[in-house]
């Protein structure tokens, strides 16, 4: 896992808001990017970044684009009127100019408006591409992953691997526990910074819960690693997380 650093970030909101009529698209994005990748959420800064990203809109590149709309689908705050006809218009000027990892970023952006209920959100045109994209990065099955779907059939569940969901999300193993759909997601470390998640983690939690209405768990990969190759303590781990008694 990654290594945290809260105090640092702690003491760069307060510069950071000082300063931003001076910050150019390039560090606008930076700095919110950083604290959303790190699972940071300091609301102030995104209200406060929020009119400095609509002067400066019309010189932002897609990365910038890409990353500052993504920045607050992870922070989840009011963006002040920030994402407007004006937003959506320079996605549309852009659309062929972004790349595999941007189309990515937006889409997650588009469901957080739908999310909350927004009147902004992609043209149909641009959604359907970003959603191809989206759901074409074929995903890497873990031995950690492979392990706890084997442990999941043997208290006599049936995982479904990388299971897509309706809005493109794809779940480490999906298995029906009391006649409800609970997705299971076996977290290693690049899902986390220290023993926090990070943003890209909280997103796809809240979206898969939020939207698609189904309940999910984690399985961080330090708590498996202290049961260790004893099958009967990560039976028993799974069931007391799945609520299997």
């Amino acid at each position: 896992a990654k290594v945290s650093h809260p105090l640092l970030f702690d003491r760069l909101v307060g510069a950071a808001i000082a300063r931003k009529h001076e910050l150019s698209p390039q560090e606008v994005s930076n700095i919110l990017w950083s604290y959303s990748a790190s699972g940071i959420v300091e609301s102030s800064l995104f209200a406060a970044m929020a009119p400095r990203v609509m002067t400066l809109l019309k010189h932002c590149s897609c990365q910038h684009i890409a990353n500052i709309a993504w920045s607050y689908a992870v922070a989840n705050v009011d963006s002040h009127g920030l994402f407007n006809k004006p937003f959506t218009n320079a996605l549309l000027e852009r659309m062929d100019s972004f790349n595999v990892a941007q189309f990515s970023q937006l889409y997650q952006w588009h469901i957080w408006q739908k999310e909350e209920n927004s009147y902004t959100g992609l043209p149909l045109v641009f959604e359907r591409r970003c959603y191809e994209v989206f759901t074409s990065l074929n995903p890497t099955i873990s031995l950690l992953q492979r392990n706890v779907s084997s442990v999941l059939r043997s208290i006599d569940l049936v995982p479904k691997e990388e299971e897509v969901t309706q809005k493109g999300y794809s779940i480490d193993a999906l298995v029906e526990v009391k006649g409800k759909k609970v997705g299971v997601e076996v977290d290693g470390p690049s899902h986390f910074i220290g023993r926090k998640p990070t943003g890209s983690t909280i997103l796809k939690r809240r979206q898969v819960a939020n939207v698609e209405g189904i309940a999910l768990v984690s399985v961080p990969y330090w708590e498996w690693d202290e049961l260790g190759q004893d099958l009967s303590k990560k039976q028993n781990y799974l069931r007391s997380l799945l609520g299997i008694r």
